[in-house]
Order: C-alpha cells, then structure tokens, then sequence
C-alpha cells in the first residue's frame, strides 16, 4: 500500500512562525501550479500501486478553486489505484473554508478535513499572525459540519510568548466542546528567521515560557483524555478509530509520494525530494529530477524505524521490525534501550521485550530518546 501526499505551497498571508515552503500568490500563479501538479502526478503515475490514503497539505490548500481541487483530486485517480473509501485529507485554514467550498470538497470525494485553528484566543492569533479571528473559526468548523464531514482534525498550538495562564486551557475547552474527532496539539517551534523569531531576539515579545509550554502540554493530555480522546502520538489526540491514517503511515514507515514544491517521497528504501523553488517547479511543469535523492542503508532505516516509532504513544512495532529487518531490536538495541529505561524514558510493557514505550517523563523529553538513533 502507499499514500500520496500533495503539498499546495499557497497561503492569504504567511503566518509569523511559518517556515514551511508557503507563499502568497495570485491567481495566475496558482493556476499555473495546478497545471505543473496535475502533470507531475501523470508523469510519476503508476496505476500498479494501491493507495489507501491521500493527504493535501500545505501552506493553505482551500486557497485553490474547487475546480483546481477538482483536477488534482481526478489526476491522482487517474494515475494510481486509490481504494474506494481511501482516507482522503485536505488541510483548510478558516478564512477560506466556506460552505460552498467544504461542500465541493465533499462532492470530489474528500472524506476528512484538518482545519488550522492554532487558537480560539484573539491575543494569540494575533501573536501568530493569522488573518482569521477566533469566530472565523468557529464559524469554519460549522462549514464543514453542514456539508457532511464526520472526520475533522482541529490543529492547535500552545506555548506562545507572553501567553497568560488559562489561555491555552480555555482554548482546549472550546475546541473540545465542538467536538471534532481529530485534535492535534503542538508545543511552539521558534523557526530561525520567521518574523516571531526576530520579534523574540529584538525583545518585542518574550522567550516563550518552558514551565508554562509543559502545564499546558499536561493539562492536553489529561483533559483530552477526560474527553474521550486517545493519545496516540506525541501530539496527536483521536477519538476511538479515528486516528489519522495517513500520519501513521509516516511514523511506522510505511511508503509515500509527494507531488509539488518541497514535497518528499520515500519507496523503497530511498528518500527523495521536490525543489523547494515555487517557480522553478512550475516552469519545469514538475518534471524535474529530485533535489535532495538518498538510498538509506539497512542500519540508516532500522534507526529511522526506532525514532519515529517512539512518536507513538505504543512504541516501535517490534514484531514488525523483525519481520521487515530479520533482526530483534530489543537485542540490536539492547544497549540503548536499556540506558533509555534506567534514565526513566522508556518503559517494556509486553511479555519477553516485545513492546517498548516513551514514559510520562519521556513525552517530555523525547527528543533525548530520538538522539539515540539519529
């Protein structure tokens, strides 16, 4: 099985803490990168290989047309074996998901919406730079409710400079009231050269607060729990069954395309990427070779296996590692493991060594347990 991944580097406004391939654009632009797309899906098309989910990310897909949506929904059923019933994700941001746009993205078969809120605060938003108010967003969620969506993600983020307490809190408390089956929750990245991150060097906003990022994290994790919400990732929150399963394909490993600007794409063992330049894409009408084209060796991909599964809350599959590798990684990482279990990071909570986890402490600190196999 594979999952197909198209990266829409269009947004209104780049937001201040952005550092994704993202710009604004016209129309003509985005029209023209919807041909380049549509014909590097073609090209790159394989109707052997069968797909179980789709994902459009960004930037800001719901800035396209649904016509545009349209074409690149029906080039990637062109060109490769979708399953019927496939996740079929698209990322909106609120100032530009209406009805009428949540209702064609329904109509074109997409089946789950991520819609970007980062916060229901209007000081935060405003910290963030994002166009939309708190309303806008409320209003967004609705959209989507009354064309029929019965999958929605809410992306949040927490730990922003100057934020005062209860503001994450109640943030978290209104998003769950709506009661979307999806919640993600991240702790702020300051990205070098965003326009939050000269604001924190220049002193006009604060460092952000570690004590405050950390409450806020534990008051998601207990309270989305309390809310009939699964952890099952670092920051990623479900109710039963709806787990995002195009996320899990990149933490367990499993093979993806990426079509369009800076999109990466692992098959086979090999890792390789999209030019990150919009206009460069667009004049090569996305046909060009790979910028960035790596064979990982078998130890470079064992590693990768242990890090990313220790995003999820239940660990690496370590029966699946050795299926896939011929080896056992609780003895080809017994070391490590073990240093990792005295530090308090990990916990073995299956028979004979077969699962291994990130502790309460080790959510934390995971950072420290990925620098094990990096």
């Amino acid at each position: 099985m594979l999952g197909l991944y198209v990266h829409v580097p269009f947004c209104v406004k780049k937001c201040r803490y952005c550092d994704f391939v993202s710009a604004p654009s016209d129309c003509a632009e985005r029209e023209q990168y919807v041909d380049a797309v549509v014909s590097e899906i073609a090209w790159r098309g394989d109707r052997s290989r069968r797909c179980d989910t789709v994902f459009v990310g960004g930037g800001t897909p719901s800035v396209l047309t649904e016509k545009q949506l349209e074409r690149i929904a029906d080039a990637l059923r062109r060109s490769f074996d979708i399953e019927p019933g496939a996740e079929f994700t698209v990322e909106a941001n609120p100032e530009s998901l209406t009805y009428e746009k949540a209702a064609a993205l329904k109509g074109i078969g997409v089946n789950r919406l991520s819609i970007g809120f980062q916060s229901l605060s209007e000081r935060a938003l405003g910290v963030l730079g994002r166009v939309h108010s708190a309303e806008k967003a409320v209003e967004a969620f609705k959209n989507a409710r009354r064309a029929g969506f019965e999958n929605i993600n809410i992306d949040l983020i927490f730990g922003l400079p100057g934020e005062p307490e209860g503001e994450f809190e109640n943030t978290l408390r209104r998003v769950a009231e709506l009661g979307p089956e999806h919640i993600s929750a991240y702790s702020l990245i300051v990205e070098e050269g965003t326009p939050l991150a000269r604001d924190i060097m220049s002193g006009i906003l604060p460092e952000p607060d570690d004590a405050r990022d950390r409450a806020d994290y534990r008051f998601a994790l207990a309270f989305l729990k309390e809310s009939g919400y699964r952890q099952y990732e670092i920051s990623n929150f479900a109710k039963p069954g709806f787990e995002s399963k195009h996320n899990m394909r990149y933490w367990r490993q499993k093979e993806y395309l990426g079509f369009g600007p800076a999109a990466a794409s692992f098959e086979r063992g090999r890792r390789y990427s999209n030019t990150d330049d919009i206009g460069v894409y667009i004049k090569g009408c996305g046909r060009a070779e790979p910028e960035e084209d790596a064979a990982l060796s078998k130890e470079e991909l064992m590693d990768e296996y242990m890090m990313l599964g220790f995003r999820m809350t239940e660990g690496p599959d370590l029966e699946h590692f050795r299926e896939i590798y011929g080896v056992s990684a609780a003895e080809k990482y017994s070391g490590k493991l073990d240093s990792l279990e005295k530090e308090g990071l990990i916990e073995r909570y299956k028979p004979d060594l077969a699962g291994v986890r990130l502790t309460e402490k080790g959510l934390d600190f995971a950072n420290r347990v990925f620098r094990e196999f990096v």
